[in-house]
Parts: structure tokens; sequence; C-alpha cells
């Protein structure tokens, strides 16, 4: 004992309660079986409040289970039965049907003993159904034997036989059989005693005897079988033999201390020496009997033995008789309260599970309608988001093809206003050439004809005047072929607008650029489609950078390679990572335009690293589309 206190001293330390718990349960059964009622308790008032509080369920079920066993064994039945129900349904909660079968059979044993004989069957079968789904053949063959002895009381005696061969088939399959053939039989013997068959119960009782070791190592069986058949006999008038039988077995028993067995056997010899007519000897027997029983507190033995004192002594009959009366009349009244109690536990645990049920249907309700309420809300708000999603889409397609038109209507602009200073000038061209110039060349030509004379000094002045006014035609001329040709045309305009935006967005974005244009790209040779989709590239770019990348500065170049046009946008910023980052709208359009144009378009990019977006497209491709 001295060695469970200090384990369980030790259990206590564990931090882990599960484990305290697992462990507190194994130190519960070895208390149990050594009688330690005391510490036993103790132990399990622990379990249970570790157990709560861990939310283990098995393990409440078997404090339960712990707490069921010590009161049936104080004989505290009702108690004893709230608790075997209460861990067969905690059992069944958690689809443990082994130990929830094992409660049934439990339950069925204290039915049995306050004579709930009809229950006690309904609680058996249960367990018998559990433990058919489990394929447990020795707990089906203590069930079978269980519904033989209750079908005894009732009377079944039929069945009860049939309850043996089942049990029998079942015992024969087991490995350790022990002595369990001899105790079915045993019981076996007693339904032929209650139908008055005698020797078919002598006969099932010598089945019995054929074991020599029960004589050797189960004395007590032996003791059981021999009286028993001793009784048989005797009350199959077979008695000229039977005392010899009697005093074997009740010496057995008085060497063994087994009392309760010992009442059995003194009150056999009692009716055997009423037979005989010796009543001072079958008053002394049943004397005995009566004050063992008393002192245990056997009930059904003190009514019999109380019978017998009646019959053996004539001259107290009525008073034994009247203690027999009031006796009976308690212990009737005192089965059927506790009857009823066990009704009324069963009832109410039915109707607790049945609340339960109940509660779990409302629960299930309760949370399909929530659950159908938050599904609802959340797909309204879905919807919303997506309408919304795709209003925002539309308005930036919209804003999109708002801005290519006003590039569209920006570049044609200033295609006009090319236009018109190109026309401008070579109608000041035009003007200078045929106007002012043939003007000149006439008077130049009028000059020549004049008579001047042969003044040195006007000779010399008048070739000086020639001089110049040739000076000054061909300068008119020069300048007119210079007004004329096209190296002033618009092939700069869109260069021009990419220096703008880049001049608009880094105030906005407050980043320094640089931007080198190559000026050989004959920009006035290439599609105003695909001067439109590169402005645009370079514009979402250039929003990526003030929105995301934080860039200090932007490098964007436009220069012409081989046989291609490469535009390169480069920034210092933040970056990010290409293969993890999902692809927004504006990186979809740029991949979009680059492919509607012919364009190949790279994006390299690293965190902290920042972005460089390189697109590459042929002149071949450009100049071929470039209208006429």
């Amino acid at each position: 004992m001295s060695f469970l206190k200090r384990t369980l001293q030790i259990a206590l330390k564990e931090e882990n309660d599960s484990v305290k718990v697992s462990n507190l349960l194994r130190i519960s059964d070895q208390l149990y079986s050594l009688n330690s009622d005391s510490l036993f308790e103790e132990t399990n008032k622990l379990i249970l409040k570790i157990a709560l509080k861990v939310k283990d369920t098995k393990a409440i079920a078997e404090y339960h289970w712990n707490i069921g066993n010590m009161l049936a064994d104080r004989d505290i039945l009702d108690s004893a039965y709230y608790h075997y129900v209460k861990s067969r349904n905690f059992y069944s909660s958690i689809g443990h049907e082994y130990y929830k079968s094992k409660m049934d059979y439990n339950l069925s044993f204290l039915e049995f003993r306050v004579k709930n004989y009809v229950q006690s069957e309904i609680s058996v079968i249960s367990a018998i159904n559990g433990f058919k789904s489990l394929e447990r053949k020795r707990n089906l063959f203590l069930c079978y034997n269980r519904l033989l002895i209750i079908d005894k009381e009732l009377g079944n005696y039929d069945s009860a036989v049939y309850h043996f061969r089942v049990a029998t088939e079942l015992l024969s399959q087991l490995e350790s059989k022990s002595v369990n053939r001899e105790r079915l039989l045993n019981n076996l013997s007693l339904v032929y005693q209650k139908q008055e068959k005698y020797e078919l119960a002598i006969k099932t009782l010598d089945q019995a005897l054929e074991n020599d070791e029960l004589k050797k190592n189960h004395l007590n069986l032996y003791a059981k079988l021999i009286d028993n058949r001793a009784f048989c006999m005797f009350l199959n008038e077979q008695d000229r033999d039977v005392y010899p039988i009697y005093m074997e077995a009740l010496k057995i028993r008085e060497q063994a201390n087994d009392r309760g067995a010992e009442v059995i056997s003194r009150k056999h010899l009692a009716y055997y020496f009423l037979k005989k007519g010796d009543s001072l000897r079958a008053y002394k027997e049943a004397k005995i009997a009566y004050d063992i029983s008393n002192k245990l507190g056997l009930n059904r033995d003190i009514l019999e033995n109380l019978h017998l004192l009646s019959v053996s002594d004539p001259k107290n009959s009525i008073s034994y008789m009247n203690r027999y009366i009031s006796l009976n009349d308690s212990l009737l009244f005192e089965e059927r309260k506790i009857r009823d109690k066990f009704t009324r536990i069963q009832f109410e645990t039915e109707n607790y599970i049945a609340a339960n049920e109940e509660l779990k249907r409302k629960n299930v309700w309760i949370s399909l309608t929530s659950g159908f309420g938050i599904f609802s809300l959340g797909l309204f708000f879905f919807l919303y988001r997506q309408r919304s999603k795709n209003r925002t889409l539309i308005l930036e397609s919209q804003h999109h093809q708002d801005n290519e038109e006003i590039y569209d209507l920006m570049l044609k602009q200033q295609n006009k206003t090319e236009e018109g200073r190109i026309q401008e000038r070579i109608r000041i061209s035009q003007e200078l050439h045929d106007g002012i110039l043939a003007r000149l060349f006439s008077v130049r030509m009028g000059l020549g004809f004049l008579n001047i004379g042969e003044n040195i000094d006007d000779i010399t002045k008048y070739d000086a005047f020639m001089k110049e006014l040739q000076l000054v035609e061909k300068e008119i001329r020069t300048l007119s072929h210079e007004l004329k040709a096209d190296d002033l045309s618009s092939k700069k305009d869109f260069t021009i607008l990419l220096s703008e935006l880049l001049k608009e967005q880094s105030t906005f974005g407050q980043f320094k650029y640089e931007l080198d244009a190559d000026k050989t790209i004959a920009w006035n040779r290439v599609d105003e489609a695909i001067k439109i989709n590169l402005y645009r590239i370079a514009q979402e770019a250039i929003f990526n950078i003030i929105k995301y990348a934080k860039a200090q500065k932007v490098i964007v170049s436009l220069r012409k390679k081989k046989e291609n046009i490469e535009l390169s946008i480069v920034d210092d910023g933040h970056g990010f990572d290409t293969n993890k980052k999902q692809k927004g709208i504006g990186l979809k359009n740029m991949h979009s335009r680059a492919k509607s144009i012919g364009a190949d378009i790279n994006i390299h990019s690293k965190p902290e690293t920042g972005t460089a977006i390189t697109l590459s497209i042929s002149t071949k491709t450009i100049y071929h589309e470039a209208k006429e």
C-alpha cells in the first residue's frame, strides 16, 4: 500500500494532464483489488477532476465504472446503478462498443439482484448485440450463461436449455475454459431442479464432477456441486446417503471460511433433519444458518431460515412467522423501491439522451440555417465585389480607350500641326524662290544691261553690287531649299510625347529620369497604331513605377539595334518576384499590346533590385505596316 501511495504522489507530479489521468486510472485499479476504499475514492475524485478539465470522455466513463463497482460491493445498488448507467452512456457517446456492452452486462447483474428479471434480460441482450459485432466470444458466453439464470427465475425453462446449448458452443471455441463448463452445468442442474427433473439434474451434476481437478484446485466449486447433488437426491427421495455428502461440503466451506456458502449447507442439513424427524438438530442447523445470514445481511437466506425455525421450533413458531412476514414485506417494499429507482434512472437518462438528441437536431438546424445565411451573405458580398470589379474593369477599359483616343488625337493634331508647318515652309520657300528670288534675278539682269561708263569707281561699285545680289540670290535659294526639305518633318513627334510623359510623371512620382532616343528612327514611317501601343506600354510601366516601385531614378531608351527597334524602361525601385506574383491587369495589358503589334516583351525583376522592361520589334514589321 505504501508503494501505491508513493506511486500516486509521483503520478500527481506529471505535468501532462492526459498522461496523469491515465496513470491515476491504473493506480485506481490496483487500489480496488486491494480493497483500499478511502484511497480508492480519493484517487477517483482526482481522476474525475482532471478528466473534466481535459474533456477526456473515456476517463470520465471509467470513473463512473469504478465508483459503480465500489457501491455495488457495498450493496448500495441504486447509486451503483446510476454510475453504471452514466458510464454506459459516456462510452456510447464515443462509440466504444465493447465497454458500453460491459456496462449493459453490469446493469443486468444489478437488475437481477433486485428481481427485475425482465429488464435484466433486456440489458443482457443489449450486451450480446454489442459483443456479437465485436466477436467477443468469452463475453458472449458469460451473457448466455446470464440469460440461462434469468430464464430459470422467469420460468422460461425451454429457453434456458437453449441458452445453455449456445453457451456450451461458445465455450468450445475458447482456448482457456477453466471451470466455466462445470459452473454452466451447475446452473443447468438448477433449471432441472426447478422443473422437478431431479434425475436430469443429478446426471448434469455428475458430468460436472467428472473433472478430477475440481477437488484439487477448485474446492469451493466442488463443494457447491456435491451439495447441490445431495440436495437433488434428497428432493428425489434418495436421501439415504446424502448426510455424508452434506457434511463433506460443510467441512470444505468451514475450512475456506466461505460463510455465505456455509448458510446453504446448514439449510440443507436442517431440511434433512426435519424429514428425519429430528427437530432439535434441524433447529440447531437453522439457528446457526439464521445467525450467519443475519450477520452477513443475506436477506433471502434470513427469510428461509426463519421459516425453518418456525417449523423446527413449534413453541415459537408464531414469533418466527411474524418476523418472517415483517421482513418479507420490508424486503418486497425495498426491492420495489430500488426497482422504481432503477426505472427512474433509466427514464431520466433516456429523457436526457432524447433532450440531447433534440438539442443536437436544433443545433444542426441552427448551424445549417446560420451556414446558409453566412453563405448567402458571402455570395451576395462576392457578387457585389465582382460587380464592383467588373465596373472598375469597365471604367479602366474605358479609361484606356479614352487615353488611346486622346493620344491618337494628340498625334493627329501634331501631324496636322506638322503638316501645316511644312506647308507653310513650302509656301515661304516657293514665295522666296518664285517671287523674291525671281525679282532679284530680274533686277540683276536689268542692271547688267546698264551702261556704266568707264569710270573705274563706278565699275568697281557696280561689280560689288552685282556680287552682293548674287550672294543674296544664293542665300535665298539655299533657304528655300532648306524650308522645302524633309529633314525637319514630324519624325521627332513620338519622342517628344515620350519626353513630355516622363517630365509630367516624374514630378508626380518624385523620380529623376533620363531619355535616350535614337534620332535615326524614322517615326514618320511608323503606323499610328504601333506608336499608340508603344506609348501605352511605356505609360503603364511608368504608372507601375509610381504605384509600386517607388523608384528614385528611371532610364528610358529608344534604340535601333540591327533590324530591331528596342524600347527599354529601367528603374531602381522595390522590384518583385516574377515567379510568385500574379500578373495584374496592367502587366497583362502590356503583354497583350506587345503581342498585338508583333513585339517581344521581357520583364526582369527581383525584390529590392529594381525592374527592367525590354520591348523589341522588327523594323521590317513596323515599316511594312506603315501607312503610305
